[in-house]
């Protein structure tokens, strides 16, 4: 339990920051101490649920964003049948290159509970610093998931700017491996533009070397089939 109360706390403060708020003015929000609040994000405090909810509307999150999913295996119904790079899988790793400044983007998906056969409830968090706080990043996401014979789908809408929507298409996702390219279009506020990346999805954290970097890139490949297609194609 004092683990748990730990990770809600700490979700609780990446989101607080991310916000640009004092634990004073949330704690002015949902009608209690700074002292009571600064316990809930250490989690020295259980937090009721009436609370939880209080503080996700302040914070302006779901309160799934909050709780901690487990790495259960997706059990299958009769008609269901999940990919086999998904089993098991309540979270992953997204990663692309940005040219405009050089910089490898790190990004984390939050696999949620299911809302109807093969369409899963998502979360993105994209640029993010750390795995440890995660939900303090540059932009936050909310989606589904969803899952088809031959491809599995994203499509997410920015929460802070809901005119942005994110859709990240992942070919053959029935096959597993430890990680999966992925062909995503969205729009860049920097400028503002449209735009689409070639992005990477691992199972777990890799590790940020100049041969990812170079992976990522649009290479040779690339410009070939774009000349040939006229079309971005990751396959």
């Amino acid at each position: 339990m004092a683990e748990l109360t730990q990770k809600i706390g700490q979700k609780i403060r990446s989101f607080r920051k991310k916000r640009h708020m004092t634990v004073q003015i949330l704690a002015d929000a949902i009608c209690k101490s700074k002292a009571t609040v600064s316990k809930y994000e250490s989690g020295q405090i259980v937090i009721d649920i009436i609370t939880l909810y209080d503080i996700a509307r302040v914070l302006k999150v779901n309160v799934s964003q909050l709780l901690c999913s487990e790495q259960t295996v997706i059990q299958e119904s009769l008609s269901e049948k999940v990919p086999s790079f998904f089993k098991g899988m309540s979270q992953c790793y997204m990663y692309y290159f940005d040219g405009r400044n050089n910089t490898l983007i790190r990004c984390v998906i939050d696999i949620l509970e299911k809302v109807e056969n093969n369409i899963y409830k998502t979360m993105l968090y994209m640029n993010i610093k750390n795995y440890e706080e995660y939900q303090y990043c540059e932009n936050t996401y909310a989606g589904y998931m969803k899952h088809f014979d031959a491809i599995t789908n994203l499509t997410m809408q920015n929460l802070d700017t809901p005119m942005e929507q994110y859709i990240i298409n992942i070919l053959a996702s029935y096959l597993d491996a430890p990680t999966k390219w992925a062909l995503v279009c969205g729009i860049s506020s920097r400028p503002l533009m449209p735009i689409a990346t070639k992005n990477l999805i691992s199972k777990s954290p890799l590790s940020e070397t100049e041969d990812l970097n170079k992976k990522l890139r649009i290479s040779k490949e690339d410009i070939r089939l774009l000349k040939l297609y006229n079309m971005l194609a990751v396959t």
